[in-house]
């Protein structure tokens, strides 16, 4: 089963595919891209806004646990 947090560099991706579509659309004068960007653009940032409060609630749990996060493992450990 895929997890939302293995999901996160896809769904981050978003933001630069926005940024470049904007740029197309504002050469070719697309109202209607510019403004599917800029949804995407939102999107993007409402994500990474969750995906940071999720990493810190982690961190949280881990430092009640009396352990210490690795956050580029999402995983806590203890200090022997």
């Amino acid at each position: 089963m895929v997890t939302v947090l293995q999901l996160q560099p896809v769904l981050l991706s978003i933001a630069p595919v926005s940024v470049a579509v904007m740029l197309y659309a504002m050469k070719r004068k697309k109202v209607w891209l510019m403004r599917l960007s800029l949804i995407g653009m939102v999107l993007s940032v409402l994500l990474l806004f969750a995906f940071q409060y999720l990493d810190y609630r982690h961190l949280e749990n881990c430092l009640q646990q009396g352990e210490v996060y690795k956050p580029f493992q999402s995983q806590c450990f203890k200090f022997n």
